[in-house]
C-alpha cells in the first residue's frame, strides 16, 4: 500500500521547464548564465565541492544585489503542471503523505505552491533555503543535512523516520539528478523526461513520456494499494 509519494519540483511539477530550474532563472534574471556554467564546470571537474559551489553562488548573488523580491517575481513566472491540485488532493485524502525533494530554492517553491493553494497538502519540502535580512537583502543560505544531488539519502531517511518499506514509497521525477533514487529500492516514475533514459527499467520502473496533466500519474499511485 502506498503511504508516501516524493516529488521532484523543476520539470516534474512545473510546466515547460526543460533545461531550466530555479537557480538558472535567478542567474538569467541577473544576466549571469555564463558564470553559472563556469561554476558548474569547476564542480564537474571536482575543482570545488558542493559547499564551495554554493558559497561562490551566494557571493555572486550578493554582488548582483539579488533580493527576496527578485525570487518572488521569478515565482510569478512559474506555472505548475495542470492537475497538480486534483492529484495532491486525491493523494492527501487517501492518506498518502506528500513530500517535495528539490535542488531548487525554497523562497520560490513556497510561493508557487501557495499561489496554487496546494501547500496544505504537502507534509514537507526539502530544498535549499536562502537567508534574507528584514530588508530582503541576501545574507546566506542553509545547507540541508545531506547532498540533494544524492536524493536516495533523503529517501533512506524517510524510510527510517516513518518506518516504511521500499514498496510503500513512490518517487516521481524527470531528470538525471533523480536517477540515484533507484538505489533506495523504492518505486520510481519518470514524467516528461529531461536528460535521462526513461526506458532504463533499472532506474525508472514506469514512465509517462508526455505528461500533460499530473492526474495521469494517479493510476501508478492507486495500483500500489
Amino acid at each position: 500500500m502506498l503511504k508516501v509519494i516524493v516529488f521532484d519540483f523543476d520539470g516534474t511539477l512545473t510546466q515547460n521547464r526543460k533545461g531550466s530550474n530555479c537557480w538558472q532563472e535567478v542567474w538569467k534574471s541577473i544576466d549571469e548564465l555564463s558564470y553559472d556554467d563556469f561554476l558548474y564546470q569547476k564542480y564537474a571537474r571536482h575543482e570545488i565541492d558542493i559547499k564551495q559551489w554554493f558559497d561562490l553562488v551566494i557571493e555572486r548573488f550578493k554582488e548582483k544585489n539579488v533580493e527576496l523580491k527578485n525570487l518572488h517575481n521569478i515565482a510569478k513566472t512559474i506555472k505548475l503542471l495542470p492537475g497538480v491540485y486534483q492529484t495532491f488532493k486525491h493523494l492527501h485524502d487517501g492518506g498518502v503523505k506528500i513530500f517535495v525533494l528539490s535542488g531548487g530554492i525554497r523562497q520560490i517553491i513556497d510561493k508557487v505552491f501557495k499561489r496554487a493553494k496546494v501547500d496544505k497538502f504537502i507534509t514537507s519540502i526539502q530544498t535549499y533555503d536562502l537567508i534574507f535580512d528584514s530588508h530582503g537583502k541576501l545574507t546566506g543560505y542553509t545547507h540541508p543535512n545531506h547532498d540533494l544531488e544524492n536524493k536516495n539519502q533523503y529517501i533512506e531517511q524517510l524510510k527510517q523516520k516513518y518506518n516504511l518499506k521500499s514498496s510503500e514509497i513512490l518517487f516521481v521525477g524527470n531528470g538525471a539528478n533523480d536517477e540515484a533514487v533507484c538505489l533506495s529500492g523504492v518505486d520510481t516514475l519518470c514524467i516528461n523526461p529531461d536528460g535521462t533514459d526513461f526506458s532504463n527499467k533499472s532506474i525508472w520502473h514506469n514512465a509517462i513520456e508526455n505528461c500533460e496533466n499530473l492526474t495521469q500519474i494517479i493510476k501508478y499511485c492507486d495500483k500500489n494499494g
